[in-house]
């Protein structure tokens, strides 16, 4: 019983195995002319023997080998510019120690910069107890800014003499 139920998980790979050596032969047998790819075209449908093979390109070919050139092309680029790397490096070492002072009088600069960039910071952060420098506000939140302000003033006329310190503490 095993044995038989074995089999039958087989079928429908035979049958698929089958259908596509049927399509072949059909293919041949219907005059459908092949290209050097092994494939035809019927109805604007590329159709392939299932020994296809790439190397048709703008023709008729078996599904993927788009993208196989694809990634060929970018293994040679790839290539390419690790060889022009290799290359500019040797170059670079064939003109001497100069180069190579000069990169160190640059990296110290931008070291001697960053530095200074980060002092600038430091004197710039607000002390304890300050507040930090407002942010930018954007249009939008300006106009609403003093929409709100507008409002406040209608409902308490005096308070337009008055800093905003003091209507914030009137406030709480």
């Amino acid at each position: 019983m095993s044995r038989i139920l074995a089999n039958l998980s087989i079928l429908p790979i035979l049958a698929a195995l089958v259908l596509t050596a049927a399509s072949a032969s059909v293919a041949r047998a219907e005059g459908h002319d092949l290209n050097a790819c092994g494939c035809y075209t019927e109805n604007e449908t590329c159709f392939c023997e299932k020994k296809a093979k790439c190397g048709c390109p703008g023709d008729c070919e078996p599904k993927g080998c788009e993208v196989e050139r694809q990634k060929k092309f970018q293994k040679e680029i790839e290539a390419e510019t690790k060889r022009a790397a290799e290359e500019s490096e040797a170059a670079a070492k064939a003109r001497g120690p100069k180069v190579e002072e000069t990169k160190a009088e640059e990296k110290a600069e931008e070291k001697a910069a960053d530095t200074a960039k980060e002092a600038a910071e430091t004197t710039k952060a607000p002390a304890a107890g300050k507040t930090p420098p407002a942010h930018k506000m954007t249009a939008a939140q300006e106009k609403q800014l003093l929409r709100l302000l507008d409002a406040y003033l209608a409902e308490h006329p005096g308070a337009s003499g008055r800093t905003l310190s003091d209507i914030r503490s009137e406030l709480q």
